[in-house]
């Protein structure tokens, strides 16, 4: 039989900085957002003693103080890095694996008993742990809603769950809609205004009326929590709009110096994602934005330039970002944030060249040399369009952990006895 299963590595963030602290085992840890803002990721010990997520980190001073709680700035490139490890491993014992997030994914499976299926994954759940050092959570059932609700409760039970379809049969009525994937917020207030507070109401809902009130989205809800596939796993990535890169200042900066650099920062790493995925694009925009809570809230925004010729390479779009730079900033504004986003994205191989030339050719060897050296020596080791050597629009991250393994000089040495 088939079934759908969900794999989600436990409180992530956490996880990959105790993965090099293994000395962090069993005590409390948090990681703060950008800008080291708020709380982004909480170990079980944060967990229980009540601390949600998203607490300012202002907030929790004097409890970090007054409990010995080990603080984290969020270190993206060593959790993307080591997310990389961990679904390289799951790809290998499975065939049939979508990434969902940076910590989850789905996959398909087939199995002749439930017992059968369970020793599968509990191997699984072993095999990440071995080769990676990441704890992982596996929930398995018909449908990727169903499967979500197995991993809630695989994540409490400390072991693979598996929901096959008399389990949903007997359990149908105890299952509530607030902890089912996808619904929350307003669209639970929608449901419990229409007196649907549970899967049991949602599957006795006449579709008509379930339709009326909620379109499509309802009906393939009702339908994929009675065991009907509606999103089938697939391995087939959903073509990117966009490529987003931005970022908040720690101080506020009205130099425009300092913006050009932090733009021209953001010019160089969405240009590699596009390269890496070898896209290009055709419409660049510019963010720069204040502060909301200041008397210039509304004098940030987003300027854009649509592009002649579709390209992929740095030196083009940085000359044109710098532009929007000075054709959008007001010398007496304080600003707070700054970011650039590419969209029209076109495969490199469909790119159409103009009839007219361009007054900036591509540097396409310069770009490969430049990505080759970063790749090798560690990424931002040549940086195009640098202006300053001190990174004054940088965020706050006063407790960012080393780069364990995207840098040759942070890794970690072990000393024998």
């Amino acid at each position: 039989m088939k079934y759908i299963g969900v794999i989600d590595c436990n409180n992530f963030f956490v996880s990959c900085e105790r993965l090099f602290r293994p000395d962090l085992v069993g005590k409390p840890v948090i990681v703060l957002s950008s800008n080291d803002g708020c709380v982004v990721a909480r170990s079980k010990e944060i967990k229980d003693m009540g601390i949600p997520m998203g607490v300012p980190a202002f907030q929790l001073k004097d409890m970090i103080k007054n409990v010995d709680v080990e603080v984290f700035s969020s270190h993206l490139s060593l959790y993307r890095d080591i997310s990389r490890r961990v679904f390289s491993v799951v790809k290998d014992i499975l065939p049939i694996v979508e990434q969902y997030s940076i910590d989850e994914a789905f996959f398909s499976i087939e199995s002749d008993s439930l017992s059968s299926l369970q020793e599968r994954c509990v191997l699984m759940s072993s095999q990440v742990e071995r080769a990676v050092g990441i704890p992982v959570s596996i929930g398995v059932s018909l449908t990727k809603t169903q499967a979500k609700y197995a991993n809630r409760l695989a994540k409490k039970a400390g072991k693979p769950v598996i929901l096959d379809e008399s389990w949903w049969q007997e359990n149908v009525g105890t299952v509530q809609l607030r902890d089912i994937w996808g619904v929350g917020g307003q669209l639970l207030s929608s449901y419990r205004e229409a007196s649907i507070n549970t899967t049991l109401d949602l599957y006795q809902c006449p579709k008509p009326r379930l339709d009326k009130l909620f379109g499509i989205a309802g009906l393939r809800l009702q339908a994929e929590l009675s065991g009907q596939m509606m999103y089938p796993v697939s391995v087939v990535k959903t073509p990117q709009k966009s490529v987003t890169s931005t970022r908040s200042f720690k101080d506020t900066t009205n130099d425009m110096s300092v913006l050009k650099d932090a733009v021209a920062h953001h010019i160089r790493e969405t240009t590699l994602e596009l390269r890496e995925q070898h896209l290009t694009t055709s419409k660049l925009q510019v963010l720069l934005q204040t502060s909301r809570y200041g008397d210039y809230a509304l004098r940030g925004g987003v300027i854009e330039v649509d592009l002649l010729v579709p390209t992929d390479d740095t030196a083009v779009l940085m000359i044109e970002a710098m532009r929007l730079v000075e054709r959008f900033f007001e010398p007496k504004v304080p600003y707070k944030k700054a970011g650039v986003v590419l969209g029209q994205l076109l495969p490199t191989e469909q790119v159409q060249q103009s009839l007219f030339p361009q007054i900036i050719s591509d540097n396409n060897k310069l770009n490969t040399t430049i990505d080759e050296i970063n790749n090798r020596f560690g990424r931002g080791r040549i940086q195009l369009g640098k202006h300053s050597l001190v990174s004054a629009w940088q965020s706050k991250h006063d407790n960012l952990s080393p780069c364990y393994t995207t840098r040759w000089t942070d890794v970690a040495v072990v000393h024998a006895c």
